[in-house]
């Protein structure tokens, strides 16, 4: 197949991209030394003879370009030549518009950069930024892949349309790895290093379905009590302001920060991503339906209690509506949707889902505050403490819900049980996750949990505290304090 000669300001513009070419062996702009897990894992599956196309997925400024240039940095440390490594970022018009598109593009860099054709001996390495905003991209990226041993990885503002396009015409091709905001150990190794090196290795939440684990995680941090006050502290200014990048980096004002919040999420991907990409006939009813979101986060919606609200708001609306504006929340990372376990057999708009914010700190800055973490109520805070526990809960193939019946289902006038989060492995088994975030735990606080577990026969469950920590060994319930829980358990 022949392809279009590229014109002298594409060519000028790609060669500005990629500094490597023209000064081997040193990577500009030069990232930040910290490297999120995701990344380092995405960089060793590149790595791998046979891997598949990587798809970062994830909201605006969660750091996904950032990863790029750190793996660019990291394969021309170990010897990968400059040379071998092309990186295209599709919100430049001109690249977007480039006759021939991505196979153009890869032609010319295979001829006039690396001089050699693509080959598994010598791996090429594509990194396609803002793909998304390149029409026909997957399948051109599908024909890329499909003809030449190279090696790719695509991000996108909007995970919506990543993954739409990686389930259709990449499906058995892509990898899908989330790109959510920071987590708070995160941040602390990101911009508290010193603080951050006290801490044990982070344990995974599939570990933890292994009771040794989880004791091990309640017998608490051997930290100074200086750091403990310390990693409290941050933890506060995390829970007022979230995991975006740039609030801790310090591009960000400290009196800006809820600003830049609102013009990132609310404003761009709410009101200008999302309905570039689907047909939202009613931006105005999504930009609702999030705040009210945000509103009850941690709480049980429902669709149709959504659609009512909406309605009685103005919105002339309906629950189909309403479920796939609740979609595409879900599939652009900004929204979580916790569904009953065990999942019913059919799915159903009337059974409620618990529903929260990716990052509490989109909340906070719509609703200009946050009650204090520390001095609030526990009614009042805690549904705010479930929407940061949620943050750690991931994991490839675990599936993660919560659970609510009565405690004799034949049985609608006996109690009613409640776990907030019951992670599900592959093989079935399930670890149960309560928060009670009080002074005082008691018997009592720990009843549902107790019933979860006798009932679907869990290898143990974990009670996130605010201070209360301890492993019972006759119930194997672990107590976890928060500040903790967050900084153990590695996403």
């Amino acid at each position: 197949m022949t392809f279009p000669l590229l014109s002298p300001e594409t060519v000028r513009v790609l060669r500005d991209l990629n500094p490597w070419w023209e000064v081997p062996g040193r990577v500009r702009p030069e990232p930040p030394p910290y490297v999120r897990p995701a990344t380092r894992a995405v960089l060793e599956r590149l790595r791998s003879e046979g891997s598949l196309i990587e798809i970062l997925r994830g909201p605006r400024q969660v750091g996904k370009t950032t990863a790029i240039y750190q793996i660019v940095r990291e394969l021309v440390r170990t010897g990968t030549a400059g040379t071998d490594v092309l990186f295209v970022r599709f919100d430049h018009e001109l690249l977007r518009e480039t006759q021939g598109g991505i196979p153009a593009i890869a032609r010319w860099f295979s001829r006039e950069i690396r001089r050699a054709e693509f080959e598994r001996k010598r791996p090429a390495f594509l990194f396609l930024d803002e793909v998304l905003k390149l029409r026909r991209w997957d399948e051109q990226t599908k024909h890329l892949f499909d003809t030449f041993p190279v090696r790719i990885l695509l991000t996108g503002s909007s995970s919506v349309l990543v993954s739409k396009g990686g389930r259709e015409s990449l499906a058995g091709r892509a990898l899908t790895t989330d790109f959510p905001p920071f987590g708070f150990r995160e941040v602390l190794e990101a911009w508290e290093p010193k603080l951050a090196a006290v801490l044990p290795e982070p344990v995974s939440i599939r570990a933890l379905l292994d009771p040794r684990k989880t004791a091990a995680m309640a017998r608490g941090l051997r930290v100074p009590p200086k750091r403990r006050s310390a990693l409290d502290r941050h933890l506060e200014r995390y829970y007022g302001r979230g995991g975006y990048p740039r609030l801790h980096s310090g591009e960000v004002p400290d009196d800006r920060w809820a600003d830049y919040l609102v013009e990132t999420v609310f404003e761009r991907v709410l009101g200008v991503d999302i309905p570039d990409l689907f047909p939202v006939e009613q931006p105005a009813l999504m930009r609702h339906l999030y705040l009210m979101v945000a509103k009850l986060t941690g709480r049980e919606i429902s669709q149709n209690g959504l659609t009512e609200t909406a309605n009685a708001a103005g919105f002339a609306t309906n629950q189909p509506t309403v479920g796939k504006y609740l979609h595409y929340l879900a599939d652009a990372l900004l929204i979580r949707e916790f569904r009953r376990y065990p999942l019913a057999r059919r799915a159903s708009a009337r059974v409620p889902a618990k529903i929260t914010l990716s990052d509490l700190g989109v909340r906070n800055a719509l609703l200009r505050g946050a009650p204090s973490l520390w001095e609030s109520p526990p009614d009042i805070v805690g549904p705010l403490v479930e929407t940061l526990v949620q943050a750690v809960l991931r994991a490839p193939n675990m599936r993660f819900h919560y659970y609510r019946d009565f405690e004799n289902p034949a049985n609608r006038r006996s109690a009613v049980r409640e776990v907030d989060f019951v992670a599900e492995e592959t093989d079935g088994s399930v670890l149960p996750i309560e928060v009670k975030f009080r002074k005082r735990i008691d018997a009592d606080d720990a009843r549902s949990l107790g019933y979860f577990m006798d009932r679907f026969r869990s290898p143990c469950g974990i009670l996130v505290t605010r201070e209360t920590s301890g492993w019972d060994p006759a119930r194997r319930i672990a107590c976890v304090p928060l500040t903790e829980f967050l900084v153990r358990v590695g996403t």
